[in-house]
């Protein structure tokens, strides 16, 4: 018991210390992007796709009353705009950055696809619980506390969604070459 009380303090440790580098680092990244004009077709193809998917989701949710739009939702009468930066793209890049370190050895090809393909996919899924909840925080409270959510909160939920996922990859889905 005190054992995992102290892995568990020291991840909280950790997760505390990258904090506002990770924060800071998703900033940089953003004006880079918003720089070179490529987010364009991002909120051009995906964007409208995303909104469609949130709109889904939150009709799922109690006390919601939702309606799409190509670029966003419209929650209990205000609008939830969701633009490129909000797909979550950061973390795709911290995700594909984590991966050229956490591929160092010997793995199996099989068991390598198999964890991009959990990677990306759990990725995309935080991202969508970001998504939906921070326009389902405006619905229910106020714009202050998604806000709060979604560029805090969220930076947060990210770093704890990699760690575990190396932890469950490492742990049951990587195997040695042999």
């Amino acid at each position: 018991m005190k054992k995992t009380f102290r892995l568990t303090l020291l991840i909280f440790v950790v997760i505390l210390l990258t904090l506002p580098f990770a924060t800071t680092f998703n900033e940089l990244l953003t004006r880079i992007v918003e720089n070179t004009g490529a987010y364009r077709l991002i909120e051009q193809f995906v964007v409208p796709y995303i909104a469609r998917i949130v709109a889904g989701t939150l009709n799922f949710l109690p006390g919601l009353d939702i309606k799409s739009f190509p670029y966003g939702v419209v929650v209990n009468g205000v609008d939830v705009r969701i633009t490129w930066n909000c797909l979550g793209w950061q973390s795709f890049l911290l995700l594909t950055a984590s991966m050229l370190v956490g591929f160092r050895g010997g793995y199996s090809v099989k068991s390598i696809i198999q964890t991009i393909i959990l990677g990306f996919a759990g990725t995309f899924i935080i991202n969508i619980f970001r998504i939906v909840f921070t326009a389902a925080l405006v619905g229910w409270w106020s714009q202050l506390f998604a806000i709060l959510f979604h560029n805090y909160f969220m930076t947060f939920v990210s770093i704890i969604w990699l760690l575990f996922f190396w932890w469950f990859a490492y742990r049951y889905i990587l195997e040695d070459k042999d």
